[in-house]
């Protein structure tokens, strides 16, 4: 086997060209990627092979002997940024907080007194009480993640769920208030402003009490049309603008 060609550790490993295409040597084995060398495609590409390497037991003979934070944080972010891309911001931020202040260190050596530390980190962020435990919660996430995909000791995993949420009045983390609903007069004075489809939009929040992400997403097929008038129309509710103009 040639120098070139070595077995090189996950951290290693480097994506090569061969003739115009994207591939990498594996065991000596060169494996295209399926895609021209330089080409975002390339890239994504490279980068799933990687998580491959890390998750695939038939591959465990590449996995660097001493998993570290950065490799655990970097496997498991391409893995959140494809799977829960909703909460992957938040799931950066719990990252890149875990990374300044225990980057290279080996996975293993972490117990209950490292999470308390991160905790406390998270709460010298600036962010509110909740939204600390949040970031916990995105943390213990990827440690469980990765026990199942054996780059993280269980017994590790077992000591940041040791960690207690924080609690109110018990912490420097500031309280965020709660949420309050919008008054019905200001989203009437609203609607005629809108658009046809955002107004919909809200008006469907409004009665179904749904968060916006929740609205955003809704497909027609998930809306009940059977209930029909004489007419063949959909019965519709009077929009709050007509509730305010019959007031």
């Amino acid at each position: 086997m040639s120098k070139q060609n070595a077995v090189k550790p996950t951290r290693n490993l480097q994506i090569r060209q061969d003739k115009g295409y994207a591939c990498v040597y594996l065991n000596g084995e060169k494996i295209m990627l399926g895609a021209r060398f330089g080409t975002p495609e390339a890239d994504e590409a490279f980068r799933q092979f990687q998580i491959k390497v890390l998750t695939d037991p038939t591959l465990s003979f590449l996995k660097p002997q001493r998993i570290t934070v950065d490799v655990l944080c970097s496997a498991y972010l391409k893995y959140a940024k494809e799977n829960d891309p909703g909460h992957y911001s938040s799931v950066k931020t719990a990252a890149e907080i875990f990374l300044q202040h225990f980057s290279a260190q080996a996975i293993e050596g972490l117990d209950s007194k490292s999470f308390l530390h991160l905790r406390d980190q998270f709460v010298a962020y600036g962010v509110s009480r909740q939204y600390c435990n949040a970031l916990m919660g995105y943390i213990r996430a990827m440690l469980k993640w990765g026990a199942l995909h054996k780059l993280v000791p269980y017994p590790v995993y077992g000591e940041a769920k040791l960690v207690p949420a924080l609690k109110k009045g018990k912490t420097s983390a500031y309280e965020k208030p709660p949420r309050q609903d919008v008054p019905d007069d200001v989203i009437n004075r609203t609607l005629p402003h809108l658009l046809p489809t955002p107004r919909d939009m809200v008006q469907v929040q409004r009665w179904a009490s749904m968060r916006p992400s929740e609205v955003c997403r809704m497909k027609p097929g998930e809306i009940d049309t059977n209930y029909k008038t004489d007419t063949g129309v959909v019965n519709q509710s009077p929009t709050f603008a007509d509730q305010a103009e019959g007031a």
